[in-house]
Parts: structure tokens; sequence; C-alpha cells
């Protein structure tokens, strides 16, 4: 993963992740709900100001939402 995105997907039966990787090290968040994780990635890439990717229940991105610094 990059560290200019926020990832949402699912892992492992039903649980959701949101994951953030920078520098070679990553941090993960596990949540009960796809809706859940989605408004906790949503948070979290707009304070980085990073594109936030949610990808399907298959793995596919589904959708991308970027946050990038204004230029």
């Amino acid at each position: 993963m990059s560290d200019k995105h926020i990832h949402v997907l699912r892992v492992e039966g039903l649980q959701w992740v949101v994951e953030n990787w920078s520098c070679g090290t990553g941090t993960r968040a596990l949540f009960p709900n796809r809706e859940e994780a989605i408004a906790a990635g949503l948070a979290k890439a707009q304070e980085k100001k990073v594109d936030l990717i949610v990808h399907t229940r298959d793995g596919r991105i589904g959708r991308r939402r970027s946050f990038g610094k204004e230029q």
C-alpha cells in the first residue's frame, strides 16, 4: 500500500479494516461493518490530505476520493 492512500477493505470473514501505510510501517484498525470503516477512513484521509480508496467485498477498487493538498 502506498503512503499516499488510506484503504478500506474486507478481511477475514466479515470484518472491515482501515489501512494506512507510511515509510514501510503501517497501521490497521478493525471495524465490525463497512459503514464504520468508511467513516473512520474518510476522517483519516481528510486529516492527512490523502486519497481514500474503498474496496469492494471481492477486493477490487469500488470508489476513490481525493483529499490531496491544494496546489
